[in-house]
């Protein structure tokens, strides 16, 4: 069980979902109607936070979060299940590298440990920035140079 501390959840938690959204759209060529994606934003977030509460083994919770964002897609943006779950898989393990590898970097060049980390409200709510930051200038890049896949 972790408990996510509120300022985690607005500076960190409402940012990643956004941009997974964001980045989940970008990169299958849909059209973003901002309404959608900040309802699929809080729904997203209010979900991943009160999942955080059930006595599950660590990990399970991004599997919850994984059928979350599927079903978000699927139903929210209208999207065919198989488009549904490629922007979902890709969304979610394209943010899961750019964390691990950032992370990574970040605990070498500061010297930083998860539990270090973890105790201090204000340090787990900015470790992400830089890797959230990457993943804005994806999007960016993508929207400008019109990639995406044909699905």
């Amino acid at each position: 069980m972790d408990k996510m501390p509120l300022i985690s959840i607005l500076f960190y938690s409402i940012p990643e979902s956004y941009l997974m959204f964001l980045f989940g759209l970008v990169v299958i060529g849909e059209s973003i109607s901002q309404k959608k994606l900040l309802a699929a934003t809080l729904v997203s977030v209010i979900i991943s936070y009160l999942v955080r509460f059930l006595p599950i083994p660590f990990g399970i919770h991004t599997l919850i979060g994984l059928i979350v964002i599927c079903l978000l897609f699927k139903y929210l943006f209208n999207l065919p299940v198989k488009k549904a779950l490629i922007s979902s898989l890709l969304s979610l393990s394209t943010l899961l590298a750019l964390e691990n590898i950032i992370l990574y970097f970040l605990e070498l060049t500061f010297d930083l440990t998860l539990t270090t980390i973890w105790k201090s409200d204000w340090l787990r709510t900015i470790i992400g920035w830089p890797h959230l930051a990457v993943l804005l200038l994806i999007i960016i890049l993508l929207k400008s140079k019109k990639v995406h896949l044909d699905v």
